[in-house]
């Protein structure tokens, strides 16, 4: 009896105790988290897997982390050195250190190769190559951990797809309130806070698009490894990404969908129809006669959807591709090797445009390519070629092909969270697609698997 009791008051204390720490210091109780998290996954390395991701997809790089270091490179240069403990705890003489994930070291070294031809400093050449050389890191990293134990990799990946069910329910509440808690007050600029987010939700990422490429990997990895009970995961990914009002991520889960639709070839069955039309009726019936909250959330999408190619938004990236192209056709060197290291930042800080709105290229591959050059956005394409071509899931190629079309819509390199689920499409890439065997075969609400062999398979 006596253990009885201990038992039940002792996780009481603990979770009193939390609570009243985030309710009087939000920023501190995160940061005991994230020190008890790193305790208990020092243990083993399959665990430190799961503090990787979780600091790569859930702590902000818009908040003030403490110290004077931007909080982009503390989350960055953290997984990093979690990659590294990792590797460190599996290394075995008789093992080789290279794998399929060391592939990634050929970015960052490209990089440093198109830097050469327009030097314009070592700093500048830190600044510019430090994320690719972090990202590879972890991929390598990861992906040998993929190799290792598949099945520990595919339960990883849907852990991480359940987390956005929490995250959606905190996406609901910012929308209801109109705030974003904690982000707010410990934003390093305006630009990153709910006043600047037009009612959008951003969990917490920090910024309504990389909240939606989140939303964009809950979705895919809920939809293709299943699980017990995937359509929540799915469900809240799907809530999640209207909240987010993000058409990049959008536009990705089409492209996803589309890859999909043409592996799975599924058929439309009764019942799944059915529940897709009670679904519609159901959320037509809120969009017109639902709480204020959720007709704004309609006005806030219908916003997001009217005059899409002639929003300020878009004659931005119009106005931003004319100058980035007339600079790149200046001569057969800046086409192969870019304009130099952090090139775009020196633009938009020296020269800039007028137009109030973020100042980038608001475009991966172009960002990539002004600075660095053909050089570097060859392989980087290469890669994502590979990861499609080569990979063994349908996952892996569902969150490739989504990913890369929104990052066609906004710089992802400073984005750990968009970075990562790269790293966890390259991860799922060496993973068969049955590696785990708690993947259910049933189908998805309105199709259903196309033959029974393949019925259990599987800034905007």
């Amino acid at each position: 009896m006596i253990r009885s009791r201990e038992s039940i008051w002792l996780p009481a204390a603990a979770a009193l105790a939390v609570g009243v720490l985030a309710g009087w210091r939000p920023l501190l109780a995160g940061v005991v988290g994230l020190v008890a998290l790193a305790g208990w996954a020092l243990r083993t390395p399959a665990r430190l897997n799961h503090v990787l991701f979780v600091v790569l997809f859930l702590v902000p790089v818009t908040v003030r982390l403490g110290g004077s270091g931007k909080p982009v490179w503390i989350v960055l240069f953290t997984a990093t050195a979690v990659a590294l403990v990792g590797r460190l705890q599996r290394l075995r003489p008789d093992e080789p250190l290279a794998s399929a994930g060391t592939a990634a070291f050929v970015l960052p070294a490209a990089g440093v190769l198109a830097a050469l031809a327009h030097w314009s400093g070592p700093k500048d050449l830190l600044f510019a190559i430090t994320p690719f050389a972090c990202y590879a890191v972890i991929t390598w990293h990861v992906v040998a951990e993929a190799r290792r134990d598949p099945a520990a990799f595919v339960r990883l990946a849907r852990f991480l797809a359940w987390l956005g069910v929490p995250l959606a329910l905190l996406a609901i509440h910012q929308r209801a309130t109109g705030g974003w808690p904690v982000l707010d007050e410990l934003a390093v600029s305006n630009a990153f806070t709910s006043s600047a987010g037009a009612g959008r939700s951003v969990a917490t990422t920090g910024h309504p698009i990389v909240y939606g490429a989140y939303c964009l990997m809950s979705v895919c990895v809920a939809l293709t490894l299943r699980g017990r009970a995937w359509p929540v995961p799915f469900a809240a990914g799907v809530v999640g990404l209207l909240l987010s009002g993000s058409r990049s991520a959008w536009i990705g889960v089409g492209c996803a969908a589309v890859v999909w639709y043409l592996a799975r070839r599924p058929r439309l069955t009764r019942r799944g129809l059915t529940v897709v039309a009670a679904t519609a009726a159901g959320a037509t019936a809120l969009a017109l006669a639902g709480p204020a909250p959720v007709r704004g959330t309609v006005d806030m999408l219908r916003a997001r959807l009217t005059d899409v190619g002639g929003s300020s938004s878009a004659t931005a990236r119009y106005s931003r591709y004319e100058v980035a192209w007339d600079a790149l056709t200046g001569g057969v060197d800046r086409v192969l090797f870019g304009l130099g290291p952090e090139a775009h930042v020196r633009f938009f800080e020296q020269v800039g445009i007028g137009d109030h709105l973020a100042q980038t290229f608001d475009n991966s591959f172009l960002t990539l390519w002004y600075d660095l050059g053909l050089v570097t956005l060859l392989p980087f394409v290469a890669l994502l070629v590979a990861l499609v071509a080569r990979a063994r899931s349908l996952a892996a190629r569902l969150l490739v092909v989504g990913m890369t079309a929104q990052i066609f819509f906004f710089d992802f390199y400073l984005w750990p969270c968009a970075a990562a689920v790269l790293i966890l499409a390259a991860g799922l890439a060496v993973v068969d697609q049955g590696a785990d065997a708690d993947h259910s075969p049933a189908p998805v609400a309105g199709v259903g698997a196309g033959s029974p062999a393949g019925a259990g398979k599987d800034h905007t």
